[in-house]
């Protein structure tokens, strides 16, 4: 019998990791998706600087 009860509280400690490590995971990908969208908004501020400098100094 006490055998059995350390096997189930090996199995709670494994299953409280892997819940642990699933929000870790889940962080990390909600920071990828933050840092992509922080990249797309970057680019475009860039394509949009190029844009006003190409026409300022054709018009110059």
């Amino acid at each position: 019998m006490e055998r059995l009860n350390v096997i189930i509280q090996d199995i709670v400690k494994v299953k409280e990791e892997k819940e642990r490590l699933n929000d870790i995971i889940a962080g990390l990908v909600v920071e990828k998706e933050k840092d992509k969208a922080d990249k797309d908004a970057m680019n475009e501020r860039i394509a949009n600087i190029e844009v006003m400098l190409k026409a300022r100094f054709h018009n110059a």
